[in-house]
């Protein structure tokens, strides 16, 4: 029961987060928008950004009698259903700004919700069920963009926008209403919730464990965003239509989480959290680079739907080991607030990547937009070993001086 409500609750979260970075850009593109514009629409995913400053709040806060994490979850649900049906009212081909200010609220909304999932995915599972809790996250993660990519965009080219909008916000409703039967996690005793303390921030700016993994893991998260923003945009440019380009999103993103995703996370229960990053950044680098290599013997509409799946497998592989790592580096009764700020700095190398990502493909082709991956994984595997070394190096004196105090 635990781990269905984690996919559900990751399904749910996702259909609004689908329908801004799936559906969107594609209505964009179709419309005659520039790259460089559809790269600077991701910037409504700023929330996802800065949403650790007010983590602690939702860390803590109980909204209502439901319990501190359902409050959360049902209210910023309801709360994206009635944004859907306002966006539904709107021209996408006119109404840019009004878009984009509901967008803006839609992925408020669901980064609020992202922070109540962790902390309950926290409580319901102990420290050995989390790599498997990441890898059904990822998986519910891939319904919801199917649900909120794919078939919105099959909605909207059969009936039009608004009635597909209106439908989309009446099951965002119906998601709301589910929480009332879903139950409330019971506390750990290593993820109890304390109250906000006013020092917090200063807690996180001294906390240095925080600060490099938000440094190692930059490279591999910006080049992945550059290719991520691009794969559709190509897909349009060559010709396919809007629903088959949400299709092909959608198989690609639930094969590679039920199989890459799994197999990921029985590698990273065997290892180290900071040996399986090694290991599957080692791994994406090459992949992306074997990517570059047969692109030159394979058709272009191969290739690009090829570039897809290899993205989405990156991003399933990246979710499990990143996400499993940071809830080992969590503080104990901070692990929400902890994730969230790493999760933050995840959003904050990717709005930067998605941003550049339209310039980067009009300056330098859509090939470019795929070798950056490859590289930003590599210089991520690389900080990763040395970040490990020196470790090593730090823990080996310390060891040996405490020898020396215990013998005399």
């Amino acid at each position: 029961m635990r781990y269905f409500v984690i996919v559900a609750l990751a399904c749910q979260q996702y259909l609004s987060i689908a329908f801004i970075y799936a559906a969107v850009p594609v209505i964009l593109r179709s419309n005659g928008a520039s790259l460089e514009l559809v790269g600077l629409f991701s910037a409504v995913f700023f929330a996802f950004t800065i949403n650790f400053l007010w983590a602690p709040v939702v860390d803590c806060c109980c909204l209502n009698r439901l319990g501190l994490r359902r409050s959360w979850i049902l209210s910023t649900r309801a709360l994206s259903a009635a944004s859907m049906a306002v966006m539904a009212g709107l021209n996408p081909t006119a109404d840019f700004v009004p878009v984009l200010m509901v967008c803006l609220a839609l992925a408020t909304l669901a980064a609020t919700q992202r922070i109540a999932t962790l902390g309950y995915v926290a409580e319901a599972l102990a420290t050995a069920e989390r790599p498997f809790g990441a890898a059904l996250l990822g998986w519910g993660g891939a319904i919801g963009n199917a649900i909120g990519g794919a078939v919105c965009l099959q909605l909207i080219e059969v009936v039009g926008w608004r009635p597909a909008l209106l439908g989309f916000s009446l099951l965002l409703l119906v998601f709301a209403g589910w929480i009332l039967a879903i139950p409330e996690p019971t506390p750990r005793e290593d993820t109890a919730s304390q109250p906000p303390s006013r020092l917090w921030i200063r807690a996180i700016l001294r906390n240095q464990s925080l600060w490099t993994t938000a440094g190692l893991i930059a490279p591999a998260v910006l080049g992945v965003a550059v290719a991520f923003a691009m794969v559709q945009p190509r897909l349009v440019d060559l010709g396919f239509a809007a629903a088959d380009i949400g299709w092909i999103g959608v198989l690609a993103n639930v094969a590679t989480f039920t199989i890459i995703a799994p197999l990921t996370s029985a590698m990273v229960a065997r290892t180290a959290p900071h040996r399986a990053v090694v290991w599957g950044c080692t791994i994406l680098a090459l992949s992306f680079a074997g990517l570059a290599f047969i692109e030159r013997y394979v058709g272009t509409g191969v290739s690009a739907v090829a570039s897809v799946g290899i993205v989405f497998a990156a991003l399933a592989v990246q979710h499990v080991a990143f996400t499993n790592w940071f809830l080992g580096l969590a503080r104990p009764g901070e692990t929400a607030t902890d994730v969230t700020f790493l999760t933050s700095m995840m959003s904050a190398f990717a709005l930067v990547g998605f941003a550049a990502s339209g310039f980067i493909a009009t300056k330098f082709g859509y090939g470019t937009t795929l070798i950056l991956p490859g590289v930003g994984y590599a210089l991520s595997a690389l900080f990763a070993v040395a970040t490990m070394r020196f470790r090593q190096n730090s823990v080996e004196p310390a060891s040996d001086q405490l020898l020396v105090e215990h013998t005399q």
